[in-house]
Formats: C-alpha cells, sequence, structure tokens
C-alpha cells in the first residue's frame, strides 16, 4: 500500500507475483493471496492495459476473507 501524493489523502494498493526491490523500505506490505484465488490474480495479469499501464477495464474486489488475523487482540 502507498498514498497517492503528498496531501491526497488516497491509497494506491499493488498485488504482485513476486518481489518488487523497488518497494521496499518505501510501502507497507498487509496481506497474501492465497487458495485458489490465485487464478483470479492471473486473469488480472493478463487484462488490457493503456500506455501508463493501467488496465483499461479495471477490476474490481468485491470481498475479502481474513484467513489468519496476526492481531488477535484487534476487532
Amino acid at each position: 500500500m502507498a498514498n497517492s501524493g503528498k496531501n491526497t489523502n488516497a491509497s494506491q494498493f499493488f498485488i504482485t507475483f513476486g518481489e518488487c526491490e523497488h518497494l521496499n523500505k518505501k510501502h507497507t506490505i498487509f496481506g497474501k493471496v492465497v487458495g485458489d484465488t490465485i487464478y483470479n490474480l492471473m486473469a488480472m495479469q493478463s487484462l488490457d492495459t493503456d500506455e501508463s499501464d493501467r488496465p483499461t477495464n479495471p477490476p474490481v474486489i468485491r470481498r475479502t476473507k481474513v484467513v489468519l488475523n496476526p492481531f488477535d487482540d484487534l476487532v
């Protein structure tokens, strides 16, 4: 996760298939894709993109599920 720029109060989310050294010590990793959901990510990877590498028809994540919560003291 990264902010969209100074004083924007907005966020960007990155989903990657491998290491991204250029993101180290700059952004926060807070999740991992598990199970059959990996096939959905593979489909996202093959979407058509524009000259800025943004999807021409962006996908929508409709729901998520917490499989393992490392913060058991938080609800």
